[in-house]
């Protein structure tokens, strides 16, 4: 264990004992003293799709590394990112034919309301607004803060924005009581058509189609972007569907939002996208708002150092490749299926209320009372006690808030890697269960 309070690194806790990790393998993280642990989140947030130390990727990272790692994208083209942009086209919706790389999830969000803004404008409109949804998290600029609806990652930058426009989000478990679900969606949609009527400066809609680290896998209900994109279309405002954490297999399908309908007109990914190999994120565009740009004869407004590189692009395509090759897709619907009926029988605990998501991307909620679906105290800190119970145990979570009042309420994320088998599911739920109750014990 290391204290970081004398260490160069800019921490979030000084005081915190950090283990010294050393290495991974498979689903598996191994610190320096020997210690094993399950990574059962990826890395935190859906990161490791295939897991750690995999030779083909680093690979082709050190391949592409001896040929050619950067160029002047304003000068040149290179065949393995001309390669690798056809092949994640070719992996997203129809329609969607045109894709542009950066570093991340925030930049890739960032650059997906550029470009719905610039849209926007060679349509000869004046709009200014991105709207998006309470309890949602879509990245770390201020900008892309702004756009999200987590309030304890925003909050503090609060005087840095512009403020831009939020509605409420699809999350069926804390609707109201009595409500129907149609009753609920019909709910949803009639304030999204009032906050349209009352800001007609709103050019963007952007939404996970299943909500990530802010509502621990929240899933909408079946008709919701069905009615979202015919609204948008009527008016002209382009769907955004952040796929950074949903994307590349990680739902048991190719993104979200085929879970759905295909309801969107440009996705942005990271993540998942290069398995955290190397800092990758896309937007990847459909050819509605790619030929209104281009008829305009205007290029995309935007450019970054580590925009289109072949050396990501290389790191890409293994990834990719491999997701393919050895049907992925299909392995985090199957087993992600089988994992979520494992965590359903947690709720034989009553401190469990709820269980969500689709494929190898789950939540579990943390509620004091199963029939009123009562909260912890906030001060109790319960999913985060869960979560350093479940790290003594040797498993890797990730433990969130914001279920209530968009900052209180317990609830965690579970993304492990999309390679998971049954019986590294089993032990995932085993070390989870023996965790909770032994946080839950000391609270009777």
């Amino acid at each position: 264990m290391q204290h970081l309070i004398n260490s160069q690194l800019i921490c979030a806790d000084y005081h915190k004992d950090y283990p010294m990790i050393e290495r991974g393998k498979g689903i598996y993280l191994y610190d320096k003293a020997g210690n094993e642990y399950i990574d059962a989140c990826g890395c935190t947030a859906a990161v490791t799709h295939l897991g750690h130390g995999l030779d083909c990727i680093s690979e082709a990272l050190y391949e592409q590394s001896k040929k050619l790692a950067v160029h002047p994208t304003h000068l040149f083209y290179n065949e393995a990112l001309e390669k690798y942009l056809a092949s994640i086209c070719a992996f997203a919706p129809e329609g969607f034919n045109h894709a542009w790389t950066i570093s991340g999830g925030t930049e890739a969000v960032e650059n997906a309301i550029k470009l719905a803004f610039q849209y926007q404008k060679v349509k000869g409109y004046k709009r200014h607004k991105v709207l998006a949804r309470w309890g949602s998290y879509h990245g770390n600029s201020i900008t892309v803060l702004d756009v999200g609806g987590l309030k304890a990652r925003r909050d503090y930058y609060t005087d840095l924005m512009v403020d831009h426009l939020h509605v409420s989000p699809c999350y069926t478990y804390r609707n109201a009581e009595g409500m129907s679900e149609e009753a609920y969606e019909d709910m949803l949609i009639q304030e999204l058509e009032n906050t349209l009527a009352a800001h007609p400066e709103i050019f963007c809609f952007l939404a996970e189609p299943i909500v990530g680290a802010a509502l621990g896998a929240a899933t909408p209900t079946p008709n919701y972007f069905k009615r979202i994109k015919a609204i948008c279309d009527a008016h002209d405002i382009l769907l955004i569907a952040d796929e950074v954490m949903t994307g590349f297999g990680r739902t048991g399908t190719n993104f979200g939002i085929n879970l759905y309908g295909d309801y969107a007109d440009i996705l942005c990914c990271a993540k998942g996208i290069s398995s955290g190999y190397f800092p990758l994120g896309a937007i990847i565009v459909h050819d509605r708002v790619y030929d209104a740009i281009r008829a305009s004869g205007q290029p995309f407004y935007s450019g970054q150092t580590y925009a289109c590189i072949p050396l990501a692009a290389a790191v890409g395509q293994a990834n990719l490749d491999y997701i393919q090759q050895h049907n992925l897709v299909d392995n985090a619907r199957e087993v992600g299926g089988y994992l979520k009926s494992k965590l359903e029988g947690l709720k034989a605990l009553s401190c469990v209320g709820d269980v969500r998501g689709e494929g190898l991307f789950l939540g579990i909620e943390f509620v004091q009372n199963q029939a009123t679906k009562a909260i912890f105290d906030p001060n109790v800190f319960f999913s985060k006690k869960v979560e350093a119970q479940a790290f003594k145990e040797g498993l890797v979570s990730y433990a969130c808030r914001g279920t209530v009042e968009y900052s209180k309420g317990d609830h965690m994320l579970f993304a492990p890697p999309i390679t998971l088998s049954h019986e590294e599911a089993d032990l995932i739920v085993d070390k989870l269960q023996t965790a909770i109750k032994k946080v839950y014990s000391k609270l009777q």
